[in-house]
């Protein structure tokens, strides 16, 4: 009998105490008919993380496998992040990825998604839809992921939640190896994996809601910090922009475009000229409702003329 893992489940993990109790959780209750492990990598947590993740593996040896360094990685600059903690020891065909501070509410999650990749070998990846629920606030806010699942709309629009892909572990080799994420500088670890699948496979949304996604107040995503913010947008640009050149699936100027817009759309642009400016001499091409949302902006009218147009 083989008792190898089909999946491999990579959690990474970081002064989590308050949350990483409930992420566990969201993996043990998976109902599945084949076997599943749980990489556990914790960044030497300050805050007890690394103590209620022993507990679990202890009581779970066979499918939590924890990973504990002595000094915290990030800090000392080193390579971080699933691809170099958990992925090299993953023994599963499947990649299934949570973080930590997010969770899964759907116990059958897994079986759904292996079942589908499992009947549909043209398709590398899949991915469901998450609550998103704002720790400071205490409530969730809406649910979030949509079908945007080829190179084109992943390239206008990211809606894949991290926490709910589930992915061929060779493809995924394969896009460390021909891609070198690591030598890139992307602030971003998914994207440029979703982008990539969206050229060499195909990528399946079901339309389920099957985890939570925490958005906290300090993360690579969501800062209050302005200067990290805009390096972590640039990125983003950067990703796109780089995937773009290799096919040409979109004009330049439309992905510039967009990413005015999405910035436009944002609290914090509307809260900064300083963050207006900087990103209006960014754009080349701008349109009139470009110029419009910009000049708004730098007169603290944004809000009214967004509310009154719908730009």
């Amino acid at each position: 009998m083989n008792n190898l893992p089909l999946v491999s489940i990579s959690c990474i993990t970081y002064n989590h105490a308050s949350y990483i109790k409930e992420c566990i959780d969201g993996f043990l209750m998976q109902k599945t008919n084949f076997n599943f492990e749980v990489l556990i990598h914790d960044d030497h947590s300050t805050d007890g993380t690394e103590e209620i993740i022993k507990e679990y593996a202890k009581q779970y040896p066979d499918i939590i496998k924890p990973l504990f360094e002595k000094e915290n990685q990030y800090s000392l600059g080193k390579p971080i992040g699933s691809a170099v903690w958990n992925l090299p020891r993953a023994r599963g065909e499947y990649i299934a990825i949570c973080e930590g501070d997010d969770y899964w509410i759907d116990p059958y999650k897994l079986q759904k998604q292996v079942d589908f990749l499992e009947s549909h070998p043209d398709y590398g990846m899949c991915y469901t839809k998450v609550k998103r629920f704002v720790q400071k606030s205490n409530q969730f806010i809406d649910e979030w992921g949509g079908p945007n699942e080829t190179m084109d709309k992943l390239l206008i629009e990211n809606t894949i939640p991290t926490l709910t892909a589930v992915f061929h572990k060779a493809i995924y080799y394969n896009y460390l190896t021909e891609i070198h994420p690591s030598k890139r500088g992307w602030l971003m670890g998914d994207y440029p994996i979703w982008l990539y699948f969206a050229q060499n496979s195909k990528i399946k949304f079901i339309n389920e809601t099957t985890g939570v996604y925490r958005i906290c107040t300090e993360s690579a995503s969501h800062s209050n910090d302005l200067e990290k913010i805009i390096r972590f947008n640039n990125s983003y640009h950067d990703i796109r922009t780089w995937y773009n050149s290799r096919q040409n699936t979109i004009p330049q100027e439309k992905l510039d475009q967009n990413q005015a817009v999405l910035l436009f759309n944002s609290s914090v642009f509307r809260s900064s000229k300083e963050y207006a400016e900087l990103y209006y001499k960014r754009i080349e091409n701008k349109t009139l409702k470009i110029r419009i949302k910009y000049w708004a902006c730098m007169l603290g009218i944004y809000p009214i003329i967004r509310y009154i147009s719908k730009l």
